[in-house]
């Protein structure tokens, strides 16, 4: 087993050692997603607080999306002045302080003023790591890498319901102010350890830092394909310059903004999937699905987590063989099933009273309960891996991080609307929410069949792909279309063979 470890090249380990440090911020978002609900419904929250309506629930767990929003579009700013490794710093450190406040907060109005602060950080380390990830794996593994940032994401979900089911058990404050001291101290690890990452290569070159860029990829590439990859990324950056330095207008104008538009509707309609209805609300939709509340409470923090890592685990390993369009196209059209079910069973079954809406029917409460995990399932190894490595790869690295940052303000306003009125409508439709999610989904994954395929590609290849108009992706079945830039797919599968054989 120690052999076989050593294997792994050591530039290859080091990729992933950096690149599991960084998904930390996504370990932070899911460990509030994943506690936030349970915190809301707990009995010495709401001794403190008072027993929140429905719409002001949605306002305070919707709260940390708004803020977020807004450092997402600055994110791009912050990323290219900065540098990806100090964006990531700095939204990990605003991240710390609205956890710490939330820790100690003596009123509600505290508590929604750190959920803010909490979500600007989150916003902005979010973004920037997307970029980052995408600018440090070489192109044969660079969906297993970026699908790290999910990865942390789906565990810390899991991690944040078992923490609130665990904490509930303490008496008085400390029951909801346990959840967010393990918070801050996750963002505490992450700031420590940013401050020892290297800078991305790429970011590097377009600030005419040459030769560290080169000493960074001697690091993090085979020795042997360090000089293709800097003289690729050079060229680049001397076509760039040709056009003058990045402004937001650009991405907009007829070279870019089909990339564009097509990024921030993948970022857009990955939460019109209606995920996130279903993670910050499992207890509503269990209880709705008849079930008791401490049993909903069970099923959706023990249950759900579960099942979200267990399926993005195998997309973390097999993203860079699936390619790009088969999982969107698939687990799209599988989620918008399972919710058309749903939907129908609510349809037929849902009955409406005072306190909200529940099933009539035994079976039908089966048969919702299994769906929503085989959408979570589906979800999990799809869109939840994909839509965010796609979205930031089509674009050029002049542009990367500017229209990252659009891409991820779409992406968390469609959260925040989705969120701030999932508790009213699941409380006063039976089927309406799962008709409206899964239609949207089906659309998205219809979409899905003519985007081009990028698996396998350097950055600078793909770039060509929409520069020429090739879109020769469509349709690719493994084995074609493999380019060689970054090392090329042999040098990336090989690694990744030895990784996942260890």
């Amino acid at each position: 087993m120690v052999s076989r470890s050593l294997a792994i090249p050591p530039h290859t380990r080091r990729v992933f050692l950096s690149a599991a440090h960084v998904s930390l911020a996504g370990l932070l978002y899911g460990l509030d997603t994943g506690s936030i609900g349970p915190i809301t419904e707990m009995s010495q929250f709401h001794a403190r607080f008072g027993k929140l309506s429905s719409s002001t629930q949605g306002l305070y767990v919707a709260s940390i999306l708004l803020s977020a929003s807004i450092s997402s579009l600055a994110s791009g700013h912050v990323a290219d002045r900065i540098s990806r490794r100090l964006g990531i710093l700095t939204g990990g450190l605003l991240t710390c302080l609205g956890a710490i406040i939330s820790a100690t907060a003596p009123n509600f109005a505290a508590l929604l003023c750190a959920r803010l602060i909490t979500g600007v950080g989150a916003g902005q380390a979010i973004a920037v790591a997307t970029v980052y990830l995408v600018e440090i794996a070489p192109g044969g593994l660079r969906g297993v890498v970026a699908c790290l940032l999910q990865l942390y994401v789906t565990v810390g979900i899991a991690a944040g319901y078992f923490v609130a089911f665990g904490a509930q058990t303490l008496r008085g404050d400390w029951a909801w102010r346990l959840p967010f001291v393990v918070q801050a101290a996750v963002a505490a690890v992450l700031v420590a350890g940013m401050v020892g990452m290297p800078y991305s290569p790429r970011w590097l070159v377009e600030h005419g830092r040459v030769p560290e860029a080169q000493a960074v990829l001697r690091r993090l590439r085979a020795p042997e394909s360090v000089d293709a990859e800097l003289k690729g990324i050079e060229d680049a950056r001397k076509a760039d310059e040709r056009l003058g330095g990045a402004r937001f207008a650009e991405m907009f104008q007829r070279r870019y903004v089909g990339r564009t538009a097509l990024g921030v509707f993948l970022m857009a309609f990955q939460q019109l999937t209606g995920i996130d209805a279903v993670l910050y609300y499992a207890p509503i939709l269990f209880q709705q699905a008849g079930f008791s509340s401490s049993r909903a409470s069970f099923l959706a923090s023990g249950v759900t987590g579960i099942v979200a890592i267990l399926c993005t685990v195998p997309a973390q390993i097999y993203i860079d063989r699936w390619g790009r369009r088969k999982p969107l196209i698939l687990g799209g059209t599988a989620m918008a099933a399972c919710f058309a079910v749903i939907g129908a069973m609510y349809a037929r079954f849902g009955e409406k009273h005072a306190e909200g809406v529940t099933l009539t029917s035994a079976a039908a409460q089966w048969v919702v309960v299994v769906l929503i995990y085989i959408f979570v399932a589906n979800f999990s190894w799809s869109w939840a891996v994909v839509g965010k490595i796609y979205s930031a790869e089509i674009i050029p690295t002049r542009l990367r991080a500017k229209v990252c940052a659009v891409e991820q303000l779409a992406n968390w306003m469609v959260n925040f609307v989705v969120a701030l009125t999932a508790p009213v409508f699941l409380r006063s439709s039976p089927s309406g929410p799962y008709f409206l999610y899964g239609a949207a989904t089906l659309l998205a994954a219809v979409v899905c069949v003519f985007m081009p395929e990028t698996r396998g590609k350097s950055l600078e290849e793909i770039e060509g792909v929409f520069e020429k108009g090739r879109w020769e992706g469509v349709g690719e079945v493994e084995g074609e279309g493999q380019g060689q830039g970054e090392g090329g797919m042999r040098e990336g599968e090989g690694e990744m063979r030895q990784v996942v054989r260890t």
